[in-house]
């Protein structure tokens, strides 16, 4: 069967995918669900890349579907660079699906002014500039007890995961095929999907979903990237 490696979202960690992973375990594949390192100083973009990589490496991992939802985009994008040859297939769940050179904030300067605006009105700027707090979950259609189950475990991150663009390849051979899965309720990455599509990526859609479908919707995750494998 498959082995998943499934790369979750700002603020989030592993725990993400605690409703996911259960559902393609039992369908017979292999799913991991590492956490990304929170905030610390001078962990980026770069730090967050290095981490799926070296899970690869150290797992001595092979023909992997690597799934990004929201930021995790990016470092499955950079981590596919890296490592096209281990790498089957990326897939992205709602995420952004950058080119070298291209950063999260660049790629949607809106969320820098929101990052921006969260900051100020949660942490101390004159310390604690290099961070991001958790905001915005109360937008993306969770229940009043998820939206609690996620506030308590969201944590931090460092600014530089989404001001670092993503770095040129180490290899000359072409990223790995990519399918891209739209939340068909999620507005913000709508044309994202449409970018990607072009750029020949398939394109598959949650019809109804948010964008916190690995905790709102998923059983219908789970029959999508099930469609991946």
């Amino acid at each position: 069967m498959t082995t998943f490696v499934l790369v979750h979202g700002s603020w989030l960690g592993g725990w993400a995918w605690a409703r996911v992973a259960p559902a393609l375990r039992a369908s017979g594949h292999t799913v991991l669900c590492p956490s990304l390192t929170p905030a610390e100083p001078g962990v980026g973009l770069r730090t967050h890349i290095a981490e799926i990589v070296g899970l690869i490496d150290r797992d001595d991992l092979s023909d992997v579907i690597l799934v990004g939802h929201s930021y995790g985009g990016m470092v499955i994008t950079g981590a596919g660079q890296e490592r096209p040859l281990r790498v089957r297939q990326l897939v992205y769940l709602d995420a952004f699906f950058p080119s070298p050179g291209q950063s999260a904030f660049g790629l949607h300067p809106v969320l820098r002014d929101a990052c921006d605006a969260a900051a100020a009105a949660a942490l101390r700027p004159e310390q604690d500039a290099w961070l991001i707090p958790p905001f915005g979950f109360e937008t993306m259609g969770l229940t009043a007890a998820d939206l609690k189950w996620v506030r308590a475990r969201a944590r931090p991150m460092s600014r530089a995961t989404h001001e670092e663009p993503l770095p040129n390849p180490v290899s000359r051979r072409p990223r790995p095929p990519a399918t891209y899965i739209w939340c068909g309720e999620s507005p913000f990455f709508a044309g994202t999907a449409k970018t990607a599509r072009r750029r020949g990526a398939r394109l598959l859609t949650v019809a109804g979903a948010t964008h916190m479908a690995p905790v709102t919707d998923p059983e219908r995750v789970c029959a999508v990237l099930g469609r991946t494998g």
